[in-house]
């Protein structure tokens, strides 16, 4: 038998903003940008879960439901920190932990534990793990079963703080009283469709064959839902050292308010790009296509494109293409976001240059990255950054794929 664990911190955010400051522990706060932002909640913490706050919700619903909610604004810089130190806490276990997002991830535990005894007992060593390291107030629901479906399933059934074990016993009982929608890979889109078919439970999805499902939902989403109501999931749990590579790096950034105002717009582009060519470095990747968008307030944008032939990871030169191309451009509408993405990733191969211009800033690059490793992003700056207010770094749904 498989033992396939899906551990999901609990409130990851809002616990770890608690677990940092005293003050916030055991009150109801919400991780979302200030009162009267753009900005969702992107996080609540326990105590505002039970009030039914909920992530995306807007802060002024959550102001509706509990006037004295809590509002902490994102640390996405702490919150890598301390999902990599989780990481690590798994990989103590097994080397085959795929991260899946910044604070969940499956462990294969096949051959390491090898009955329901040994499971539950290891869940609780890193359930323990991460209190002794981490903190009391970060904690993690953990789900066990013979694949990844059930296991995801399983630590949904858990939270917060529990432990949850699906086997060949409780397994068809599970799966019946649970909602379509608690399946990953069933949104709700097609929930819609199934309903339609008159399909609104796991037990009707059960009784639909596989040709028939085929026919309705075609040969891969059919298949896929003939799995589910039955349980049967064969996808490996594939380590962080076997995902794969990046394809492109990018920031983008909501502004306070749209803004006609280029050199505020050009401020915000040059953060922006700094940290887009800081990860290309750290990744030693160069981006020959560059991309620079301007989305305005009525959701339309503007998008400005360039191809090098060699692979850029200099921010600075990757700011003056869209300094350049935003100076001339006519701004037809406020601008309400500004967006900075590099593609088409080449190793770092090109030919040394000839020019003692361009290699002492290649080894000026390589120190101020160094500083800012140590010391935190964009200590070392451009001057014309420092008058900018440090740009809140978006803490939603990105990915840790550099644990190791």
């Amino acid at each position: 038998m498989r033992f396939i664990f899906h551990i999901d911190m609990d409130s990851f955010f809002a616990s770890v903003e608690q677990q940092t400051n005293a003050s916030l522990r055991g009150r109801p706060i919400v991780v979302s940008g200030k009162e009267g932002s753009r900005s969702v909640i992107v996080a609540s913490s326990k105590e505002a879960k039970k009030l039914g706050i909920k992530t995306g919700m807007l802060p002024f619903e959550a102001k509706k439901i509990f006037p004295k909610i809590i509002f902490v604004e994102p640390d996405g810089e702490k919150y890598e920190f301390v999902s990599r130190q989780v990481m690590e806490i798994f990989k103590k276990y097994t080397e085959m932990v795929e991260v899946s997002s910044i604070d969940e991830g499956f462990l294969d535990l096949t051959g390491y534990v090898r009955s329901r005894e040994q499971a539950v007992a290891l869940a609780g060593k890193i359930k323990q793990d991460i209190k002794n390291q981490i903190g009391e107030f970060v904690t993690c629901s953990i789900g066990v079963a013979e694949n990844k479906l059930l296991a995801k399933l399983a630590s949904d059934l858990a939270k917060p703080d529990g432990l949850f074990f699906i086997h060949e016993e409780n397994k068809l009982a599970v799966l019946d009283a649970a909602k379509l929608t608690d399946f990953c890979g069933i949104g709700r889109r097609l929930e819609r469709r199934l309903l339609d078919f008159g399909v609104d439970t796991v037990l009707k999805l059960r009784d639909q064959s596989l040709p028939r499902l085929r026919h309705m939902f075609g040969e891969v989403c059919g298949q896929n839902l003939f799995n589910i109501a039955r349980g049967v999931d064969d996808s490996p749990v594939i380590p962080y050292f076997e995902a794969p590579e990046t394809k492109s790096v990018g920031r983008s950034y909501t502004l306070p308010g749209n803004t006609f105002n280029k050199e505020e717009v050009l401020a915000v582009l040059m953060h922006l790009a700094e940290q887009v060519g800081r990860e290309l470095r750290r990744i030693k990747l160069g981006g020959r296509t560059v991309v620079v968008c301007l989305r305005f307030g009525d959701f339309t944008g503007h998008y400005f494109r360039h191809t090098w032939r060699d692979g850029m990871s200099d921010g600075a030169a990757l700011f003056k293409f869209g300094e350049e191309s935003i100076h001339r451009f006519r701004l037809p509408k406020p601008v309400r976001l500004v967006g900075i993405h590099a593609s088409n990733l080449v190793g770092e191969t090109k030919q040394q240059s000839l020019w003692n211009f361009d290699r002492k800033k290649a080894r000026l690059l390589s120190f101020v990255d160094e500083i800012n490793d140590k010391y935190g992003d964009l200590t070392v700056k451009p001057a014309a950054l420092l008058k900018l207010k440090r740009l809140r770094k978006k803490v939603g749904g990105f990915k840790i794929s550099d644990i190791d």
